[in-house]
């Protein structure tokens, strides 16, 4: 029979107090038995290991529910779909502070710089021009809804069913974003793809044995993806709120991804896309372009209905739109067009 244990006891092991032990009990994670002549509590050596478990879920700020629903099913998914959901708070209150410091280093710089009749209404437009960022980075939705399609995703590839065959040169496109990303780079190079999807670029990594890490904002795509490649480093995260510190690669990549961005979403991204690339570190995006708004306005007036439905279901980029968001952070674009609507865009 195995020793029991007092609250005293409990609280002293733990280094916590007899309350917050009752706490936990009160919510109903813990149930210590209770003495039947005095009606004193006594634990067992499992609810120590319950306690000690609920501790450390609470060392990550996991809340009390989460905890409690975890007890009541603790399969794989349900923890990951509790430990992601964490990280997705966690990782947003990380991007606000980050957005909230740099507004105060601006506004110091303005203070320090300005006359001092009119600091105050610089103050007032860079808080404004914080909350719209912010707006931006936590309103997009997947409306796409890719964590259905991620099962299916390569076979959509394949078949390349749409009016328009956006897949037709897939493979091509993918081998010279890869051949760009490394040109005149050392295989000790970290790489990060954003829209990992499956793994079918990555893959081209893995294999000539670069260190690469994948990140999309499915779920669902980065377990098809983990399934194909059990090798490959995947993360939870999307082009508005990278999940790693400054300048940290020194190549991003993404294919067929960066067109689910709008205009305004697409000029956040590229500056949390340069946030984390080293100063002399190289960006490749494949996807769907335009070149500017006068070639866009051609194509469009030749395409059927069908055809310019499915355009409109996206945001194509306009690579002068590009070009002058990169320019404005003294980065110049080389252009390699693969069809008429996909272009390889090469940022250095």
């Amino acid at each position: 029979m195995g020793k029991n244990y007092s609250i005293k006891e409990v609280s002293e092991i733990f280094n916590i107090t007899t309350n917050k032990v009752r706490f936990y009990e009160k919510k109903g994670l813990i149930n210590p038995k209770r003495d039947m002549d005095n009606d004193y509590r006594y634990f067992t050596e499992d609810d120590l290991i319950k306690l000690q478990t609920i501790l450390m879920y609470r060392e990550l700020d996991i809340p009390i529910e989460h905890i409690k629903d975890i007890f009541t099913d603790e399969s794989k998914d349900n923890i990951l779909n509790h430990f992601h959901a964490q990280w997705k708070v966690i990782n947003n209150q990380i991007h606000r502070m980050q957005l909230i410091q740099d507004s105060l280093e601006e506004i110091m710089d303005n203070i320090y710089e300005g006359e001092n009749e009119t600091y105050k209404e610089k103050i007032i437009k860079v808080i404004e021009s914080m909350n719209e960022v912010w707006e931006i980075k936590n309103n997009w939705k997947d409306k796409w809804d890719f964590n259905s399609w991620a099962r299916t995703y390569d076979k959509s590839v394949e078949r390349d069913s749409g009016n328009l065959k956006f897949y037709k040169y897939y493979n091509d496109i993918l081998d010279t974003t890869f051949n760009k990303s490394i040109k005149n780079k050392e295989k000790t190079i970290k790489v990060l793809e954003i829209g990992v999807g499956t793994g079918n670029l990555a893959d081209r990594f893995l294999k000539n044995e670069y260190d690469i890490t994948g990140m999309d904002q499915s779920r669902e795509m980065l377990n098809v993806a983990k399934e194909k490649y059990p090798k490959l480093k995947l993360r939870l995260g999307d082009f508005l709120n990278i999940p790693f510190e400054n300048r940290k690669f020194d190549v991003i990549v993404s294919t067929y991804a960066f067109h689910h961005l709008n205009d305004e979403e697409k000029k956040v991204a590229i500056k949390e896309i340069l946030r984390v690339l080293k100063d002399d570190g190289r960006i490749v995006i494949g996807d769907l372009m335009f070149e500017n708004q006068e070639e866009k306005e051609k194509i469009m007036n030749r395409l059927t209905k069908e055809e310019i439905k499915e355009i409109e279901d996206e945001h194509y980029s306009n690579i002068q739109l590009l070009r002058n968001e990169f320019k404005r952070y003294n980065r110049e674009l080389q252009i390699t067009r693969m069809d008429e609507l996909v272009f390889i865009i090469e940022v250095n």
